[in-house]
């Protein structure tokens, strides 16, 4: 998990999502937490927007809340998009779960090489 020095609105909103969803489902921070692999306290500050969440982890939510991207994060999803982010996410909603698991690792990679090459 990556602790945030402070909480960003995309944080923050990604943690009042899950709780969100979680609460929908009657679900405690603990049975979710065991459903998806990590501890109850890292769960409690994601939600709470001090800990960021990984794509894989976001990926391990939606199976378990049987849900899409866009079906997580609602109208939010959409908000702002280019003609070009929009036509990727068209690209990405159309393919099987486990193609969306590689591509979310592929980006994930591809951000994580960008930060090693930022001065």
């Amino acid at each position: 998990m990556t602790r945030s020095t402070r909480t960003s609105l995309p944080t923050a909103t990604v943690g009042q999502r899950i709780r969100q969803h979680r609460q929908e489902r009657n679900l405690t921070q603990t049975e979710l937490a065991r459903q998806i692999g990590i501890q109850q306290s890292d769960l409690s500050r994601m939600e709470k927007g001090e800990y960021r969440v990984s794509l894989d982890v976001l990926f391990r939510l939606l199976q378990v809340f049987e849900m899409s991207l866009g079906e997580f994060f609602g109208d939010l999803a959409q908000q702002g998009l280019t003609s070009r982010e929009a036509n990727l996410l068209e690209s990405f909603r159309v393919l099987p779960r486990e193609d969306q698991h590689e591509v979310l690792e592929f980006v994930e990679f591809k951000r994580s090489k960008h930060r090693e090459q930022e001065p």
